[in-house]
Parts: C-alpha cells; structure tokens; sequence
C-alpha cells in the first residue's frame, strides 16, 4: 500500500469520526472527535458482538471516503511528500475539532458551515504544518471536500440514539452501499469556493426526504426518502388541443412549458412535486422526458414565510434553504443562473397568503419575468386562491393535479411499504411489511370511504403509516383518521418511547391550546404568527386551565417540540405542519365554542370550506342541524349572490360527508337546495358531489346533462366513488363521440372493476375515432370487450400482451415505454393490422417483414439487422435512434411515400438514398446535423422538428422549397429561415412565427 493510500485512510477515519459524531447528535461524544467518538459509541451497545461489528462499519465507511479522496485529480499535481503533509493537515484538523455549536447538530447542516466551523477552531493549522502554497491550495480543497463527505455519510445514517444504531447494525450493508452511491454522485469540485457545488448538495439533502408530520411513528415510518417515495401524479393542463383538459403525468405537462402554475386541493401533493424537481434538479437526475431541465439550479421559495414580510429579491431565495452558506455566494450568482436560463424558481402557496397580497405577488412574479425571461418557474396554489387564467398573462401554462387513481394509490401504497422494505433486516421483518400492504390494499378495495381519503397523497401516507403502527387497524371514516392521528401525535409517542416532558400536558389539554391556536389563526386569516404573539395567545388560554402551573413559554416549548404539529422553520414564526390539521383543530374550536354564525357568515370562503366541512362532523345533532339550516337559510336569502347562493349549497352537501347523523327533513331540504345544481357546471360541484355519497348519484340519474362540459362533469362526479351503482349511470354516455366525454369515460375506468367497466361502459364506445391510450395495466385484460377499438397506444412500462392475439380488428399499435421484448408472434393473427411503432426491443424479429405492414416505426438497429429484405406494401417508416443513414441504402422500399428519423447527436444524413415516390421526409433532432447534405434530396416536403434550445442555422438549405421547421423551446432561435425557398414555413409550439 502506497504512502497516499495510507494518508488517504488516515484521513477517511477521521472524517468518519466526526460524521459518527454529528449523526449520533450528542455533545459529549462529539467533542471527543479526536479518537474515541466511535469507541465511547459503541460503549453503548450491550455486547462484543454488536460493539465489533459497528466499529467496522465505520472502518468501511472510511475505506469508502479515502476512495473517494484518491480520485481528486489535484491529488497528484503535488510531489508525494506534499500531498501527504496537506492530507495529515486536514486529518489533524477534523481530530483536533471539538464539534460541540448546536447548529452542527440541525437538520440543514451544509458542507459550508461544518467547513467553517473546523477552520475557526485550528485557524494556523496549515502554517504548523509548514505547507507550501501549492499544498496549502490542496490543503484548503480537501478540508472543503472532506466536510461534505462528512455531511454526505451523516446524512444516509438511520435517525439518531440507541435506536438508530441498532438499526444501523441490522442494515449496515444497504446503508454502506446507500454511503458509496451518495459520495459518487457529488459532482466534481470546481475549486475550493465551489459554491454552486455545495448549494446543491444542501438542496438535495435537505429536500429529499419526506417526514410525516414529525410524529409518533417509527423513525422509518417518519422519514424516508423522497426519491424512493416519489410517485408520479396526474394533471390536467388548461391548454390542451381539444380546448378541453386532457390528463396527463405530471412530469410530461411539465415538459411542455418553462413556466407552469400547479394548481390542487389541500394534500394533493404541490410541495412535494416542487421538493422532487428541486432535488432533481440539484443532482442532474430529471428522467429522460426532462433531460433538458438537467443542469439547472433550483430556488425553492415557500411564500408563507412572506405572509408579513417583503417578498425577497434574488439573492434572497437561498433563505429557506442555505443560510449557512449565504454569506459564500459570490456576487451576482443568483441572477447569472436566472439570467442564462439555469435556474428553476419554485414558489409554493400562493394560497398561503392573504388574498390582499396575491396580486403583489403576480406582479413581484411579473418582474422576475421581465428581468429573467430565461429562468423556468413553477407556481402552486389552491384553486380556491387564484383562478385558471391567473398568470395567463405572463406565458404560464396551468395544469391542476388531479387525486390519485385506484392504481395510483396502489403504486403510492407499493413505494411507502418498499421504503419501509428497504429498512428490513431478516425476510421475516420483509414478509411482514409486504402481508401489511397486502392487507392495506385489501382494506381499500372493500371500503369506499378509505379509497376517497387515500386519493390524496397527504391523507394516502397516514393511511400506510397509521396502518403500519396500529398492527393492521384503520379508522372507519374522515373524522375517526384525524381523531386517531391526534392521537399518535398527541399522546403515543412519549408514552411508548418513555419520554417525560414538562410539563405533562395530557391529550385533552394539548387538544384545547392547539385548537385555540389554530381557530385563531384561522379567524384571522393568517398563515402564521410571531412566536411572542403565539405565547401570548397560549397565556391567555391557560388562565383557564389552572391545573398547568407552567409559565406560557415552557407549554409552548412541549408544544413545539413534543406534538409535531407546529413548527418554527423560519425562526421566531409559528405554523401548523399540515393545513389540514389546522383547519380540523380550527373546526373542533368553533363547535366548542359554539360561533354557527361565525361558520355560516364565512361558509362561501375558500379558506374556511374545509373548517365548516368538519364543523358538521365535531357538531352535535342539534348543532349541526343549526349549522346546515344555517347555510341554507343564508343561501336562500334575497341579499346573497347567485355564486355565494351556489356555494353554500355545495358546501351544505359536502357537510353530508362528515355527518353521521341527520335528520331525514334536513337531508331532503339540502337535495332540494341541491337540486337546481345537478347536473354540475363547475369542478367544485363534482367534486361536492363526489363526496356527497350515494345519494348524490340518485340525482345524477334523474337529470340530463345539458351540454358536453356537464357530460363530463357528470362523469367525474361519480367516478370518485367506484361503486357499481354507478355504472348504469356511466352507460348512458358509453356511445357518446364527443372527445372530451370519452375522455372522461376512459379516465374513471381505473376506478371501477375494468372488466365490469369495460363490458358495460365501453363496450360500445367510438372511442378516439378508434383510438385508445392505455396507461393503467390493470385494463390490459379488458382491452378485448371494446369491440370498437383499432388503434392501440400502449403507455405502459410492463404487462402481458399476449391479449392481442383477442383482437382480431386491431390495426395499429404503439408504445414508447414498454420495457420488455414485444413476441411479433403475437402480431401474426391480426389480419387487420398495418401499423407497429414500437420504440422497444422486438422478440422473433425475422417475423417482422411478414407481417405486411404499410407503416412501421422500429429502432434503427432493429432495421439494419433486416438488411436485404423487401418491403414491399411499407409506406411510411420511421427509424429511432439513428446514428446513420446507412441501412436506408441496403433497404428495397418501393412503395415509401414517408420517411420520419430520429436522430442521436452527431448522427450522419449523407449519403441519405433517393427514394422518387417519397413526399415527405421528416428529422427530429436535439442537436443539429449536417443539413447540407439534404440539399440533395430533391422533391419531398421536408420537415426539420428542432427539440434543442440553442440556435439553429438552416441557410445550406437556401433556396430550397418546401422546407418546414418546427421549433419545441420557447427560447430556440432559427437563423435563415427568410432563405428558405418557396413553400417553406417555420411553426413554434407556442405560436406561428412567419408563413412563407
């Protein structure tokens, strides 16, 4: 072993030393970096087994830094004797540390910070060592490095405490393993004050993680990671082509545009999707249909922090996070990324704002614009706080998340349960986890209730996790999932880990001043308090209760620290951690307080829908007669507006849910007040009436939608529910042919049984003209039941195809996912079939000239290894992945009139083969080819499809006609194209730019 290597390993442990010491988090241990951290540590484990085998844990995680040390290149710009005298210095350094500043011990603990602390506390380290200036260049370098190893490995280690170390023993490869995948994927150091590097390991460890309320669960219950947990939701963008919403992964709306607004209901998910798209965008990893988004740096901006403040200029958008390293930015940088198009600005909650502040913020947002055009920005909100067209103005696409699909649910429960998977240390811990999905899954097929709470993300993952805790046992409806999630959070923690607080505030007592606060708060229309204001609200509330003998800042402190419904994430401001809770607290007040008119006055905001919705559920009988008579004896006064009159009537139906008793005349008074809003005009009056239970459907049988738009809404009011009551209801829209309506059919398929669905929904459905996308795979079975079905795009990753060979009149198939081979054999039977486009690999290839096809798209590899063949009925084809033209030219296509390639970077066109009847050739392409060579094509329209952002210079093709480029980025310029000849036109997908 050479003398480097040795140094390197030296080095290793002692950052391993002090990452031991700042993930265990304890001050004594510590300060003892120097030697002992690990040793005095493992003190704490019962036997010489376990003591043994976590010292060597930590031994190979040392092994692992010093091979990630030994791969710095500045490492051997330095004579031997210098690079060691620099590595000694930086070991010496982290032995010498006492890490005792509590902010080592926060959770947003940066590189930068941990880089600062160890200098100021050996400042003269690297003259002691008497290192040249080239080594102290190295010395500074490592020192910057080896901090974010340290954060790096911290970071991937189970929680903290006696727990978390038995836990690292039962999983102590899979965290090793997780600790070399994290040390690989920091990008290489630019230079010692490589502030970009650093940003972007703070983002992507302090977002990626989702923690769930900091409550009573298990650690790994808790928290997991983001990028293991992510799954992809739905939206629908407002500008789709059919001018009517179509739905899609939110990832491809995303792609669509540099600006998007999100809008979704409360727990759909908003901030997790910004948290996701910051974390890929601070590691470069944006799936392939985002790879133009890699390279960006992202500023995640929370707008409620701003609820009483300026909203910040540029160079403020570090505060959420970074404000440790802040101060190292250099001059300017957050608008050099802004400026140059790097930058991703993520603002969150618009609707966390009061309504008197929106339009500041749409104008602060209008400026950034004007001053950074370049920039990407994603906007969320609430329906309720800002309509569709909000930013239409500034070039924002809006798109609204949608609840998640039964199938979606079962991925989200899949992915919560394999994070929880991912922890097991024996295959029997393994099988208990997935017999608990199992079991979740079975719960939500049976009972209707669970499948609606568990359409929305944030409701979805305290099902999973309240499951996992209670051993199997799920609460009955809304109102029993608070009720029990209160109860976790306010009671079973400290009980169950033994943890004694001061004061010992009980569940009933903690229930009062956290409903206080959050009615409060609610009443005032804030998002958040300052912490003295908060304290003094408490104080006034304890008058009343003079069994806590506590003074006010110590019950706020329990209460901020032991509930794990407050926070203070911006220092010196007081929020609840979930909005839904609040509102559930904020409602439990007003009952108690008895203010139905403060409910009944405040019923047609937004911001109190929800708080009335479970007023109804907290009430008594008696009270929530007064409450529900109360908002139909408003909304049936001569002073309230049509709109008001509306939504008081949907929000009294709403109430319906959360109410287990009513009276049969108070329940007829609401379906009469109801009846003039059926069928629905408004996506809040579906979604009212999705919740409203199966009554609702009774009126949805008794009126006839009047339009297309109340077809589909219709139609997504009663799909939430999946019962087979409504499939009759379904049927009546099953030959309907207008788009948007099929579309709404084929959208609440996954919500029902897909065989039942198909046969009675679809069976007879035009469909698209034929055609069909399938996304979810649990339709795949089903697919032959439609017997009008042609044309078959196929959106799935996997899935049994071998239900083709069922139908007979299929004519066209397609997929770009499919990870699997597709068997041609399967294709052999279908004697309608002309069109395959299959961007995946084949099985029994030689079947493909067989099969008579007249339009083909296949990998150009594929078609090269059939080289010879004729094909002689081809007249359209279509090669992916192309690096060369060449198998075109060992091709006999006598019949192709259209040719479509899609180019890989640096692929070569010469030598592209004349083909005389061809009319039209098509190019996709990132970055350009050699476009001269097309000037020897004579005759066909031919189409230039640019995908890249740079500029795209078309004048070697001067003078020639009927050339039309299409351009897919917003800021993608075209030199030439005023040279084009005759016919030639150039089309943006956002707008026409010239006609020639």
């Amino acid at each position: 072993m050479s003398g480097l290597e040795v140094a390197a390993i030296s080095l290793g442990a002692a950052v391993a030393r002090a990452a031991c010491g700042v993930w265990l988090g304890d001050h004594r241990l510590a300060s003892a970096v120097g030697n002992s951290v690990i040793d005095l540590a493992a003190q704490r484990l019962t036997s010489a087994r376990e003591q043994r085998r976590f010292r060597r844990i930590w031994d190979e995680a040392a092994e692992l830094i010093a091979d990630r040390l030994l791969t710095l290149r500045e490492l051997h710009d330095l004579p031997a004797n210098e690079r060691e005298a620099a590595i000694d210095a930086v070991r010496d350094t982290f032995e010498a540390a006492a890490l005792t500043e509590d902010d080592l011990f926060k959770q947003d603990l940066d590189a930068g910070y941990l880089d600062r602390h160890l200098r100021a506390q050996d400042p003269e380290r690297a003259t002691r060592a008497g290192l040249s200036g080239a080594a102290v260049r190295l010395y500074d370098l490592m020192l910057r490095e080896c901090s974010a190893y340290a954060i790096e490995v911290a970071q991937a280690m189970p929680g903290s405490g006696l727990a978390a170390m038995a836990e690292l023993l039962r999983r102590d490869r899979q965290i090793l393993d997780d600790i070399r995948v994290m040390l690989d994927r920091l990008p290489e150091r630019r230079g010692v004050r490589d502030f970009e590097r650093d940003y972007r390991q703070l983002v992507a460890n302090r977002l990626d993680q989702v923690e769930f309320f900091g409550a009573t669960l298990s650690e790994s219950s808790r928290r997991y990671p983001l990028s293991v947990a992510y799954l992809s939701l739905t939206a629908r963008a407002a500008q789709a082509p059919d001018d009517l919403r179509a739905a899609d992964p939110v990832e491809r709306v995303l792609a669509r545009s540099d600006r998007l607004f999100v809008r979704g209901q409360a727990g759909t998910g908003k901030t997790t999707l910004l948290h996701w798209v910051a974390v890929q965008s601070a590691r470069g990893s944006f799936p392939d249909r985002l790879a133009s988004w890699n390279g960006t740096v992202p500023f995640f901006v929370p707008l409620r922090r701003y609820a009483a403040a300026e909203l910040p200029p540029p160079e403020g958008f570090l505060r959420e996070v970074g404000r440790h390293i802040a101060e190292e930015m250099p001059p300017g940088w957050v608008q050099h990324r802004l400026r140059s198009g790097q930058a991703i600005v993520l603002l969150d909650g618009v609707d966390e704002l009061a309504e008197d502040r929106r339009d500041e913020v749409r104008r602060w947002l209008g400026e950034l614009i004007v001053a950074f055009p370049r920039a990407r920005y994603l906007v969320t909100s609430r329906p309720a706080a800002a309509p569709e067209d909000w930013l239409a103005t500034t070039g924002f696409l809006t798109a609204e998340l949608e609840p998640m699909t039964p199938t979606q649910v079962s991925a989200f429960a899949h992915r919560w349960h394999e994070a929880m998977r991912s922890r097991c240390a024996t295959e029997l811990e393994h099988a208990e986890v997935t017999e608990q999905e199992q079991g979740l899954l079975a719960a939500l097929d049976r009972h209707r209730h669970l499948r609606q709470l568990a359409g929305y993300p944030l409701l979805c993952a305290l099902l999973c996790a309240l499951h996992r805790d209670r051993r199997g046992q799920l609460p009955g409806n809304r109102m029993e999932l608070y009720e029990v999630a209160l109860q976790m959070l306010l009671e079973r923690r400290d009980r169950e880990r033994k943890i004694d607080a001061w004061p010992a505030l009980g569940r009933t007592e903690q229930t009062l001043l956290l409903s206080d606060l959050a009615y409060w708060l609610i009443r005032n229309g804030w998002s958040d308090a300052a912490r003295d204001e908060v304290v003094d609200r408490l104080s006034a509330k304890l008058r009343a209760m003079p069994q806590i003998e506590a003074e006010p800042q110590r019950v706020y402190r329990v209460l901020l620290e032991r509930t794990g419904l407050l926070r203070e994430q911006v220092a010196g401001r007081v929020d609840f951690v979930h909005r839904s809770f609040e509102e559930y607290l904020a409602a439990k007040q007003a009952i108690d307080e008895g203010d139905f008119g403060v409910l009944r006055a405040h019923a047609h905001e937004p911001q109190w829908h929800e708080v009335v919705v479970m007023a109804a559920g907290h009430a008594s009988a008696a009270g929530r007669e007064t409450l529900l008579r109360g908002l139909l004896t408003r909304a049936a006064e001569p002073t309230t507006s049509r709109a008001h009159r509306d939504l008081l009537c949907l929000v009294a139906l709403a109430c319906l849910e959360t109410s287990p008793e009513r009276s049969p005349e108070l329940e007829r008074a609401i379906r009469d007040a109801t009846a003039k809003l059926v069928p629905p005009q408004s996506q809040a009056a579906a979604r009212a009436l999705g919740r409203a239970g199966p009554f609702a459907l009774d009126l949805l049988m008794s009126a006839q939608p009047n339009n297309e738009y109340a077809a589909v809404l219709t139609v997504e009011a009663v799909r939430e529910s999946g019962d087979p009551a409504a499939l009759p209801l379904l049927a009546r829209f099953g030959t309907d042919s207008r788009p948007s309506v099929v579309n709404a059919l084929i959208r609440a398929w996954p919500h029902f049984d897909p065989e039942e669905y198909a046969q009675r929904v679809l069976a007879n459905s035009p469909l698209h003209a034929g055609e069909l996308e399938v996304s979810d795979v649990r339709t795949l079975p089903a697919l032959p039941r439609l017997a009008r079905l042609t044309h078959l795009k196929l959106d799935l990753m996997t899935g049994d195809l071998g239900v083709i060979r069922r139908m007979p009149g299929l004519r066209a198939l397609q997929s770009t996912l499919y990870a699997l081979p597709l068997d041609l054999s399967l294709l052999k039977d279908l004697p309608e079939l002309a069109e395959l486009r299959w961007h995946g690999t084949v099985a029994n290839e030689h079947l493909l000239p067989e099969l008579g096809l007249r339009a083909l798209g296949v990998a150009a590899s594929l078609f090269d290894e059939l080289s010879g063949v004729e094909w002689s009925s081809l007249r359209s084809l279509a090669l992916y992945s192309v690096d060369t033209v060449a198998p075109l030219r060992a091709a006999h296509l006598p019949q192709l009139v259209d040719l479509e390639l899609y180019l890989m970077e640096g692929a070569r066109i010469d030598g592209l083969p004349e083909h005389r009847g061809l009319r039209r050739l098509a190019l996709h392409f990132e970055t350009s080819p050699e476009l001269r060579a097309l000037r020897a094509v004579p005759g066909p329209v031919l189409e230039l499809h640019y995908h890249g952002r740079d500029k795209l210079n078309v004048r070697s093709l001067a003078g020639r006609p009927n050339v039309r480029v299409f351009v897919y980025q917003r800021h993608a310029q075209v030199r030439g194209e005023a040279e084009l000849g005759p016919g030639s036109e150039l089309r943006s997908a956002w707008v026409d730019l010239s006609t020639r």
